[in-house]
C-alpha cells in the first residue's frame, strides 16, 4: 500500500488519513467529502501601525515651539507603537476541513506552512488515487 505522507503528526495512505492530536484519529479517504483549506490570522498589523503613524504626522500642525515638541513626542510614541505592532504578528494557522460521514471535521491543522503543504499534497494524491479530487 503506498504511503503518500508520513510525519510526526499525520500519516496518509491510499485508504486512511491518520492524524495525532490528543489521541490517534483515522479517516477513511473514500468518506472525506468537500475537503478545503481554512486560513486563520492575517499578519497584517504592521501595515495598520505604519499607516497610523503616517496619518498622525500629517495631521499635527507645527505652529509654535511648544507644538514642535508636542509633535516630536507624538511622533516618538507613534513610532514605538508601530515598531511594537510590527514585531507582534498574529500567527497564521491553516486547517484542513472536510465533511466526514455528514458532519464537518477539522482533519489537520498547523502553524507550519511547510508541514501543512506536505500534508495537503499527500491528501491530494490519496484522493486522486481513489478517483476524487478537492
Amino acid at each position: 500500500m503506498p504511503v503518500f505522507y508520513r510525519g510526526q503528526r499525520a500519516t496518509i495512505t491510499q485508504h486512511v488519513f491518520e492524524t495525532v492530536r490528543i489521541g490517534r484519529l483515522q479517516y477513511a479517504i473514500t468518506r472525506l467529502v468537500g475537503v478545503h483549506i481554512v486560513r486563520h490570522g492575517s499578519g497584517r498589523e504592521p501595515v495598520l501601525g505604519m499607516s497610523a503613524l503616517g496619518a498622525a504626522l500629517l495631521v499635527v500642525p507645527i505652529l509654535q515651539p511648544a507644538s514642535s515638541v508636542l509633535a516630536a513626542l507624538a511622533a516618538g510614541v507613534l513610532l514605538v507603537g508601530a515598531i511594537v505592532s510590527m514585531r507582534r504578528r498574529d500567527p497564521v494557522r491553516w486547517e484542513l476541513v472536510a465533511t466526514y460521514d455528514g458532519r464537518p471535521v477539522t482533519i489537520f491543522e498547523s502553524e507550519d506552512q511547510t508541514e501543512f503543504d506536505q500534508v495537503c499534497r499527500g491528501l491530494r494524491r490519496a484522493l486522486e488515487r481513489n478517483g476524487e479530487g478537492y
